[in-house]
C-alpha cells in the first residue's frame, strides 16, 4: 500500500519491512545475551535458568516470525529464490534436534528422530529448516512428553514429518491434498502464519509439473498433531 504525503510517495510495504529487519538484528543481540545467560553456571539447574529459556522460546518464536514475514515480503516481490541442492536428510533432523535440545529438555520434552541415514533430498536446507524449527516451537507449547521428527520417501516425494502427543491441530488449521491453509486471520490471536509461510515454500519446490505441498492432521502419536512437508 502506497499513500501520497507533501509530494512524497510512501511505501508502507517497504517500510515496515525495513522496521521488521532492525528488529530482528536486535532481537538476534538479545538473544545472543540470553544464551550466555542461560549458560552459565551458577543459576544451573535453578528456576531462574528455567525462566531465562522460555525467554529464549519466546524470543525464538518472535524472531522466526520476523524471519517469515521478510520472506513473505520478498516473495511477494519476486525477491525469494530458493537455493535447491543436494541434503541428507538424516543430517538435516539431527541438526535441527539438536537446535531445538535444550529448549524441548526444559519441559522434559523427548525428541525423537526416525529417518534412514541413506534417504536424500533435493531442497532448500535454510528454508525447509526453517519450517521444521517454526512447527517444533509451535509443538514445544502444546506436546505432553515427545515429539518426532520423521523422514520418509513417498510416492516418489520427499516428506519430513513433526508429530507430537499433544492434543492435535484445531479444526481450522487442518489441511491436506495439497489444499493451501486457511488465510492469515490477523484478527484472532493465532493467524496461521508459520503454516501459511511452511505452505509457500513447499510451492517454491518443483519438479517439471510437480511442486511441494505441506499437510496438517491429527493421527501424531496418542491422536496429536503432524505436520508434513512433501517435496518432489
Amino acid at each position: 500500500m502506497k499513500e501520497e504525503k507533501d509530494g512524497l510517495t510512501l511505501d508502507f510495504a517497504s517500510i515496515i519491512a525495513s522496521s521488521v529487519h532492525d528488529m530482528k538484528n536486535s532481537l538476534t543481540l538479545l538473544l545472543d545475551s540470553l544464551d550466555e545467560a542461560v549458560q552459565t553456571p551458577q543459576i544451573a539447574d535453578s528456576p531462574v535458568q528455567e525462566k531465562l529459556q522460555q525467554a529464549q522460546h519466546e524470543g525464538k518464536r518472535l524472531n522466526r516470525n520476523l524471519i517469515q514475514l521478510l520472506a513473505l515480503y520478498r516473495l511477494e516481490r519476486a525477491q525469494l529464490f530458493v537455493n535447491i541442492g543436494e541434503n541428507s536428510v538424516s543430517e538435516l533432523l539431527e541438526d535441527v534436534a539438536a537446535e531445538n535440545e535444550p529448549l524441548l529438555a526444559a519441559r522434559r520434552l523427548q525428541l525423537q528422530i526416525d529417518c534412514s541415514d541413506e534417504l536424500i533430498g533435493f531442497f532448500d536446507r535454510e528454508l525447509v529448516a526453517g519450517v521444521l524449527n517454526t512447527v517444533i516451537n509451535n509443538s514445544y507449547r502444546y506436546a505432553r512428553s515427545q515429539i518426532r521428527l520423521c523422514g520418509e520417501e513417498r510416492a516418489g516425494q520427499l516428506c519430513i514429518r513433526v508429530e507430537d502427543d499433544g492434543p492435535g491441530y484445531p479444526q481450522k488449521m487442518l489441511h491436506g491434498g495439497g489444499q493451501s491453509p486457511a488465510a492469515i486471520d490477523f484478527h484472532t490471536g493465532s493467524t496461521g502464519l508459520g503454516l501459511y509461510f511452511a505452505a509457500q515454500v513447499a510451492h517454491l519446490h518443483r519438479n517439471g509439473e510437480r511442486h511441494g505441498y505441506t499437510e496438517t492432521d491429527n493421527q501424531g502419536p496418542a491422536g496429536g498433531g503432524r505436520f508434513s512437508i512433501c517435496l518432489p
